[in-house]
């Protein structure tokens, strides 16, 4: 996620008379995509911080089974490489 960051400041940089306007064109190209990842982290965060009983035995013995199957095995691949919510469609037009 950070080279598209960077990538999204490049743009911002290249299209933009100073510097203060092309980063917030930069952030206003990744703001949905930064908020999605940070209500995807304040879902699952709690699963695997947390001092609960009960969500350790979802996690371990429901989601972790459930988690090799598809379609779940391809949804994980995009959250971890940051490609959920369509990430480059700001980017590219």
């Amino acid at each position: 996620m950070a080279l598209l960051d960077a990538y999204a400041l490049a743009l911002a940089l290249r299209g933009s008379p100073d510097v203060a306007a092309a980063l917030g064109k930069a952030i206003a190209m990744r703001r949905r995509h930064v908020h999605l990842y940070q209500a995807l982290t304040a879902l699952f965060t709690p699963v695997y911080q947390s001092d609960s009983h009960a969500l350790p035995f979802v996690r371990d013995r429901i989601v972790g089974p459930v988690s090799k199957l598809w379609p779940a095995t391809r949804i994980q691949a995009a959250m971890v490489s940051g490609l959920i919510g369509n990430p480059l469609k700001p980017l590219f037009g």
